[in-house]
């Protein structure tokens, strides 16, 4: 049967599989449509697809894969594997086509995306006992994310509400950035001290107390946003408010340890743009940047190459290999931040086409390395013999 393949054996192996495919062909598309080539239309604002897509499926299949691998290391306790992951897979895959569909068949593609993010939030259950209270703000900023995304599909179905997409969609990408923060946050240091001999970075107990409060706060704030230009201009203060706090925390982690060692290097790089992005969207709501910019920091910078680096690494320490990248997929990381930088300075420069071109190329291309050096990781049973 089809669920007792190796890569429905743990949650990692399918959606770091099916998030490095969906980056791929996602962003080939939209720069074909961009480019004026429209191979499959969408049944809405091709925009209104394209930043769904990169939030609610591009970014979800990452957490999904990261988040019920490192949850069953956590609490002890089977979460998704087998039957449940080609569940929570199929759920997932059909909301990726919900913009290609005619409308009937499209809200049953976009109510099954929805369902496959409450579906994970029922196996994520056992993150809620009481003897896991430090995994707790996991679950609940799950649900968040999952309220933001029932959200985004009602500005899809309901008139009076279309103009608030945007906001929905940003709030989801806001969403995931904390999740890098959370996440981050367990496992950055880890790996520098385990990685690198006589390391160890320092955690802040006040500031890590602070985090949560923080990212409550900074959500709140940019959710009741659009109410009232003093709200707008808070949000600006908090965002500043978590750039300086992140910045600090990045930096007691000691980064700079890590400067030859490309695949945890790429994870102190991705949280250096959480941190530049805090700034940027700032500077965008007090109108002294452009938004699409700012909030590219966050889904190129902060999303794209921190999950880029998680799922390098954790596809080979999870499948017993040598945690180590090599010289294509480090190539990858400098790609990706390449792609960055062409799509945030070549539209400040008045070059938006260029810009499009250069980030949408070399994006492809990093995920089409990643597809090529770990698809047969992926798909294949553990090289130690051990389960998962």
């Amino acid at each position: 049967m089809i669920q007792r393949l190796p890569v429905f054996g743990t949650a990692f192996r399918i959606f770091f599989l099916a998030c490095a495919m969906h980056a791929t062909v996602a962003i080939a598309l939209w720069l074909l449509k961009l480019r004026g080539i429209d191979i499959v239309s969408t049944n809405n604002s091709p925009i209104f697809w394209h930043t769904y897509e990169m939030v609610f499926g591009f970014s979800r299949a990452a957490i999904f894969g990261f988040l019920f691998t490192a949850g069953q290391n956590w609490s002890g306790k089977f979460l998704l594997g087998g039957n449940s992951a080609l569940t929570l897979f199929l759920l997932w895959f059909a909301g990726r086509c919900a913009f290609f569909l005619p409308s009937g068949f499209s809200a049953i593609a976009f109510a099954a995306d929805l369902v496959a993010g409450a579906y994970a939030l029922y196996r994520l259950r056992p993150l809620l006992l009481p003897q896991q209270k430090h995994n707790h703000e996991v679950v609940y900023l799950f649900a968040i994310y999952l309220l933001g995304h029932a959200a985004a599909v009602a500005t899809l179905f309901v008139a009076q509400l279309s103009e608030y997409f945007f906001h929905t969609i940003r709030f989801g990408l806001l969403t995931v950035v904390f999740f890098i923060v959370l996440i981050g946050g367990r496992v950055v240091p880890f790996f520098t001290s385990v990685v690198i001999p006589g390391e160890k970075p320092r955690i802040l107990p006040r500031l890590e107390q602070a985090i949560w409060p923080l990212t409550l706060t900074a959500l709140g704030f940019f959710a009741l946003s659009p109410l009232h230009p003093i709200i707008e201009k808070l949000t600006a203060i908090v965002f500043l408010g978590c750039a300086s706090l992140h910045g600090v925390r990045w930096y007691f982690w000691r980064p700079f340890a890590t400067l030859k060692i490309p695949i945890l290097l790429i994870l102190y790089v991705g949280y250096l743009w959480l941190v530049v992005g805090f700034v940027a969207i700032s500077l965008s709501i007090m109108g002294w940047l452009p938004a699409s910019p700012a909030w590219h920091m966050f889904g190129i910078g902060a999303a794209g190459i921190f999950i880029y680096g998680m799922i390098t690494r954790v596809a080979l320490g999870h499948t017993g290999r040598p945690i180590r990248a090599s010289s294509l997929v480090s190539a990858g990381y400098v790609m990706l931040n390449l792609a960055l930088l062409m799509r945030v300075i070549l539209p400040l420069g008045g070059r938006a086409d260029l810009g499009y071109l250069f980030a949408a190329l070399l994006w492809i291309v990093s995920f089409a390395i990643y597809l090529l050096r770990y698809a047969p990781v992926l798909v294949r049973r553990r090289i130690d013999g051990k389960a998962g």
